[in-house]
């Protein structure tokens, strides 16, 4: 199986299929936002160069929708030349035929498809300020889009530069002593944990207030995924919705604000192995911290004809775009390693040829 369950805390089955074998309207959800902490010198590696970051996440939403580029001439792949993780949920969506909703919550640069305009400004650097001064309008906005979905699963994932660095400060201010992957093989933790510093530092507010305040926490030192991808679940969850936030430290600081927030249903975490296996992040302590669901996918690229995607099996890139939760989806309705992983190769074959 390349699908596993990493942390069962409900006692639901372990068997993927199972466990979701009464799903008949899943639906792909893909927050697009920026944050200006991405600007900061070797803290994200998520694009393939330091002035086309801001560019990533329209890009991401334009391979992920429709298998092409609008807003830049090159795919948005890491700096150490690794695929997006746009390229694998594209081809986990292809194959599962699941629809996929775009969200803007807080872009610089709108991607060239379709989608849903939350009108929010993007995060601003957490060492400077306030981080989302419209953190509340966000969940509000987000809580009112949800009424409108009909979903009895919703996969929701994100693409922000730089958000694993906001996801750890989030985690502190709710008082997570719990570190987080990168896109980088060799993770900056350092550098993160100093410019977290420095943010929590300046804040108007005590840390022991701002465990019982996420939404302020968010404000403060998040960015304008997070109170977006909140917003939906709570609602969601309220009509009977199942979710399944697809990502890792970004998702888990996501799920720690609606742990916060008194927000219960059946929720689960869903990433790669990459981050499971990530020692610098340890991903599975911070999982049973939160006590939730996790799962893991499992593929596999040793084998594969394109060093674009060999680089994931050397900790280059791991997660992003709702990469691990998308695989999972295409494990649950039966597809295997195989199957995706010759997608993903005709994927990028359908790149490089445009090239």
């Amino acid at each position: 199986m390349w699908a596993r369950v990493y942390h069962n805390r409900s006692g639901k089955s372990s068997i993927i299929g199972d466990r979701y074998s009464d799903v008949e309207s899943p639906l792909f959800v893909l927050i697009l936002s920026n944050t200006e902490v991405a600007n900061i010198p070797g803290i994200s590696g998520a694009g393939s160069s330091e002035a086309l970051l801001q560019h990533t996440p329209a890009a991401d939403a334009e391979v992920v929708t429709c298998g092409a580029l609008q807003t830049i001439d090159a795919l948005p792949d890491s700096l150490s030349g690794a695929a997006t993780p746009s390229v694998l949920t594209r081809a986990a969506l292809n194959l599962t035929k699941i629809p996929c909703l775009l969200i803007n919550s807080g872009l610089k640069v709108a991607p060239g498809v379709p989608y849903y305009d939350l009108k929010a400004e993007w995060g601003k650097d957490i060492q400077r300020g306030p981080a989302v001064k419209d953190s509340q309008h966000i969940y509000a906005s987000s809580k009112k889009l949800a009424k409108l979905l009909n979903c009895d699963l919703a996969i929701i994932g994100e693409t922000i530069p730089g958000g694993t660095t906001t996801a750890l400060a989030v985690l502190r201010a709710l008082g997570y002593d719990s570190s987080v992957s990168s896109s980088f093989s060799k993770n900056p933790i350092e550098l993160k944990e100093q410019v977290v510093r420095k943010a929590l530092a300046q804040s108007p507010i005590t840390l022991n207030r701002l465990k019982r305040e996420p939404l302020k926490a968010v404000e403060l030192f998040g960015d304008p995924m997070m109170p977006c991808a909140a917003g939906l679940v709570e609602e969601l969850t309220k009509t009977g919705s199942s979710v399944m936030l697809a990502g890792g430290s970004q998702m888990a600081a996501v799920f720690a604000i609606l742990k916060e927030l008194s927000v219960s249903g059946d929720i689960t975490l869903a990433t790669t192995k990459y981050v499971f296996d990530d020692e610098s992040a340890c991903f599975i302590d911070l999982v049973k911290k939160l006590q939730i669901d996790a799962f893991g996918s499992y593929p596999d690229f040793r084998t594969s004809k394109f060093n674009q995607l060999k680089a994931y099996e050397l900790g280059e890139v791991k997660e992003g775009v709702g990469a691990g939760g998308t695989m999972i989806a295409a494990a649950m309705k039966g597809f295997t390693n195989n199957d995706f992983r010759n997608e993903v190769e005709r994927v990028l074959i359908g790149f490089n040829t445009c090239f």
